[in-house]
């Protein structure tokens, strides 16, 4: 009998033989041993490739070079050892600085898997390389993701289309290494590729589409519950509900998340001011669901996000530390919502205890901030900007003319996404919106005469565009005043004494905006070899990306201008090699008093 070609071939295919015995004993996704022994018996060359193009879309090289044998793969000119899966876990403008107080306030015990993290991980400050105005999530998230700067990436507003971008993102460059990705809640992922794996959107995208399509209930219902400044849509059927909730459970929701959901329901009957802790479900349903999905698929590289925690400190700050704040929170203001930023920081405790609880021997988990918050403050704004919203975008755009545009989608309150093809009639709409003005009558006291400047007159709304889409954002107040008139000169057709603002806005926001966004966010590595109770130097969220690809053993592309951290002993020596060489990054930025 003929000896395989591999045994007749030499040094090399007796190690490809010697792989594919390996091969026989280590589950990799889409090779099953069956295809293994094939491998192992093939004469040829050809027998070989016959045998693997079954599974091209599993890997885009040869199965010798698949991540588990990546001893022989380059990065950036070096060797790298076994490549390890990588599972991210983003917790939106979360700081270890309110990590801190928090355990100084409440005790050690009352946020464990932080200090594990530190104790037992790698850590570091990660500070944005952006600032205002380009400081925003949807901006410094696509940074960290691609490891290029926004010049590059092109990012500008929120959810724009992928297919906008000029750079790819990470689950990108591991799926095009042949790894197998999930992607869940991740901005920037809509239209979700088709990669080997899966793929939901974040919350903001304007559709319900994921990947697979058995998905998209889940996507519908983060959707519905995340753009709640949208209240001119039909509520869904008791009928609707229940199909979906049933979805729900098959894809993982555990009975356990569907008791606190009817807890949460007894709770805000009986306390209107427990409202808020809503917010904790939705991160609760979807790390069910991620976690199942998780489970089963076994990615090799993963990512999930939660927005609660910033949601959080952007509207009950005050009621938990007012030390920074003019103007300080109302007794009930304190009682009703002073325990809500340390809830949601409790909360990301807990998802950081289950995604421990997920990970394989090979695994690292990383849980990052692409930046953070600092209680907000502003001359303008001295007592707290009054958030005011769209009440009827059907309305708004009755006024400004409906005609040409295609698509209107709510992304984060109070925002409104309008896309408009054609270029004339989009300057048109920008235009209309741009010039209107609110104004109302400054009376003086009671019995005398109007002021000189009787007419107090302000611009009413922010357009940014962005390729065919224009973000419009209403403009805050100064106090929840209701005698305003929204007046459109530049709008056909507008009436010319303009609307009262209760006809087009609303102003239902419980509290004030009292968090802003603050360069400085949290970086953690913790898992498969990963250094123990070392903290790293400060970095930016330019040096995640190739740290990430370093750890799949990926090859970190030249574009990329972040350095690989040393969260590992052997990426430690490479990371003290090039600080050697690297000019001193700026210092942290100081939280504003």
């Amino acid at each position: 009998m003929t000896p395989p070609w591999f045994v007749r071939s030499g040094k090399k295919c007796r190690r490809i033989k010697y792989l594919v015995l390996i091969r026989l004993f280590v589950r990799v996704p889409g090779f099953s041993p069956r295809d293994a022994l094939r491998v192992r018996t093939a004469r040829t060359p050809l027998d070989l490739n016959m045998t693997t193009a079954r599974h091209k879309r599993h890997w885009s090289r040869p199965c010798w070079a698949y991540p588990m044998f990546a001893s022989s793969c380059a990065v950036r000119g070096e060797k790298m050892g076994r490549a390890k899966k990588v599972l991210l876990l983003e917790l939106n403008e979360i700081h270890w600085r309110i990590v801190d107080r928090l355990i100084e306030q409440r005790g050690s015990g009352f946020l464990p898997n932080f200090e594990k993290l530190r104790k037992e991980g790698a850590w570091a400050v990660q500070s944005a390389v952006e600032r205002a105005p380009l400081l925003d999530p949807w901006i410094t998230w696509v940074t960290l993701h691609t490891g290029v700067p926004p010049a590059v990436h092109g990012a500008s507003v929120l959810e724009q289309s992928a297919a906008s971008l000029r750079a790819p993102r990470t689950w990108q460059y591991a799926a095009t290494a042949g790894r197998k990705v999930g992607v869940f809640g991740s901005i920037s992922a809509y239209p979700p590729p088709p990669l080997h794996g899966f793929v939901v959107p974040g919350p903001f995208a304007p559709g319900d589409e994921t990947h697979p399509p058995r998905l998209a209930p889940v996507q519908a219902v983060n959707r519905r519950y995340t753009q709640v400044h949208n209240q001119t849509t039909r509520a869904p059927t008791l009928v609707e509900n229940t199909r979906t909730a049933v979805s729900l459970v098959r894809m993982g929701l555990r009975w356990g998340t569907v008791a606190q959901v009817a807890v949460q329901l007894v709770r805000e009957r009986l306390h209107a001011g427990q409202r808020w802790r809503r917010v904790c479900l939705q991160p609760r349903l979807n790390f069910d669901i991620f976690a199942s999905l998780y489970r089963k698929e076994r990615p090799d590289f993963a990512t999930w996000h939660s927005n609660h925690a910033a949601h959080f400190m952007h509207h009950y700050w005050r009621a938990w530390d007012d030390a920074a704040f003019r103007v300080k929170p109302s007794a009930k203001e304190r009682q009703e919502y002073g325990e809500a930023v340390p809830e949601g920081y409790r909360l990301c405790d807990e998802l950081i205890g289950r995604a421990m609880a997920l990970l394989e021997p090979d695994t690292v988990l990383v849980v990052a901030s692409s930046m953070g918050q600092q209680p907000y403050a502003s001359e303008v704004y001295r007592a707290g900007k009054v958030i005011v919203r769209i009440r009827d975008i059907d309305a708004l755009l009755a006024v400004v003319g409906r005609e040409g545009i295609s698509e209107v989608v709510p992304t984060m309150v109070p925002q409104w996404n309008l896309r408009i093809e054609n270029a004339a009639r989009r300057e048109a709409v920008k235009t209309a919106l741009d010039t209107a003005y609110r104004q109302r009558d400054l009376h003086g006291p009671q019995g005398e005469k109007p002021r000189e400047n009787s007419v107090q007159r302000e611009a009413a709304f922010s357009v940014q565009e962005t390729a065919s889409i224009l973000t419009v954002t209403p403009l805050g107040l100064t106090q929840a005043d209701r005698d305003w008139r929204y007046c459109f000169p530049q709008a056909v057709g507008a009436d010319p004494q303009g609307y009262p603002i209760e006809s087009l806005m609303a102003i239902d926001a419980p509290t004030v905006k009292q968090g802003m966004h603050h360069p400085d966010g949290l970086l953690a590595f913790y898992g498969a070899g990963v250094r123990q109770g070392v903290r790293l130097p400060d970095c930016t969220n330019l040096d995640v990306a190739p740290t990430l690809l370093t750890l799949m053993d990926v090859a970190v592309p030249a574009v990329m201008q972040g350095q690989v951290l040393g969260c590992t002993e052997a990426l430690a020596a490479r990371a003290r090699l090039a600080a050697a060489s690297a000019p001193e990054k700026p210092a942290s930025l100081p939280l504003a008093a």
